[in-house]
């Protein structure tokens, strides 16, 4: 199996079990939102005990506490939000809204990161928000008044998704992937836990059942994303994500009776659109940054051997 074979199975496994977490979440009923969202962080707190058993201060020290900290709470708050718009949109809906976050992450990346965002991004974003008001439909008034928190949640989640992108690219330039993990399921878990506590009570073993699943799929699909990655350019494996909008509409239609209409199919091609422009565009302009580097290598300051171990130890502190 080549390189490629594997990191396109890994990024669809990725998409699948992304979809599935959803799919539990719409599934579940009479649990309150806070248990699942204390779910969540508990199964993204245990994916890291291995690491914390093997080596706690290596997985506890960190640069950038604050940034973490932050990070964590992006992520617990974002959490409430997707939930929420799962739960009461369409699969399909609420899918195509959180591939939004790439829309805010352009719109961010400017004051946040720094960075030189120029016209035909500028002009991909605002096609993606075009498709944001083809879904949202706010001339539509009864279904727009029915569904209007759900709606902002799922649009909240993305925003908030966007701050997540951008505090992981600072985190990852001096953080390893662990770490990262195990400051969002300590924060998460310490957020949600003191709201979900007055509501907690035996679910039944059908729930609870749920609720476990919901604890694995999310940080299972992260690490096969991450995996995915780490063996292919991001600009060639974020295309296959949006296949989540095939198997939302799929599990919408067959297990909910969830039906899309004219309005999502054009929303959905204007938001995947633009996205796609926008991913391919940032590829394109990485590598004409490094290109010059490539062209005129520096002389290496140590012998070959040096060389190579500087570069190994970089690999293993980005993992």
């Amino acid at each position: 199996m080549s390189i490629m074979t594997k990191a396109a199975l890994l990024a669809l496994a990725s998409a699948f079990l992304f979809n599935l977490e959803t799919v539990v979440v719409k599934a579940i009923e009479g649990v309150p939102l806070a248990t699942i969202v204390l779910a969540r962080a508990l199964g993204q707190l245990a994916w890291t005990v291995p690491q914390l058993l093997h080596d706690p201060i290596g997985l506890v020290r960190t640069k950038n506490l604050k940034l973490n900290l932050l990070r964590g709470l992006l992520s617990g708050v974002s959490w409430y939000l997707y939930f929420l718009s799962f739960a009461a949109l369409p699969l399909a809906t609420a899918t195509v809204l959180s591939f939004t976050s790439v829309l805010f992450v352009t719109a961010l990346a400017g004051p946040v990161l720094g960075e030189v965002v120029r016209w035909r991004r500028w002009s991909a974003t605002l096609v993606g928000f075009a498709g944001v008001v083809a879904i949202v439909r706010p001339w539509d008034g009864a279904e727009g008044v029915a569904l209007g928190l759900p709606l902002a949640a799922a649009i909240g989640a993305s925003c908030l998704g966007a701050g997540i992108v951008l505090t992981t690219k600072m985190l990852a330039r001096s953080e390893r992937t662990n770490t990262i993990m195990f400051y969002i399921g300590l924060v998460t878990t310490a957020l949600a836990l003191p709201v979900a506590l007055p509501g907690l009570a035996w679910p039944g073993w059908s729930s609870l059942g749920l609720l476990l699943l919901t604890a694995l799929c999310g940080p299972f699909a992260m690490h096969l994303w991450i995996n995915a990655l780490r063996l292919a350019d991001a600009s060639v494996i974020a295309p296959l994500s949006y296949v989540r909008l095939v198997f939302a509409a799929g599990f919408g239609v067959a297990l909910f009776g969830e039906l899309p209409d004219a309005w999502l199919g054009l929303g959905a091609a204007l938001i995947v659109g633009s996205a796609l422009y926008i991913t391919r565009r940032e590829a394109k302009v990485a590598r004409r940054r490094a290109a010059p580097l490539v062209a005129a290598p520096q002389i290496p300051a140590h012998p070959p051997e040096s060389a190579a171990s500087s570069t190994a130890a970089s690999s293993e502190k980005s993992r």
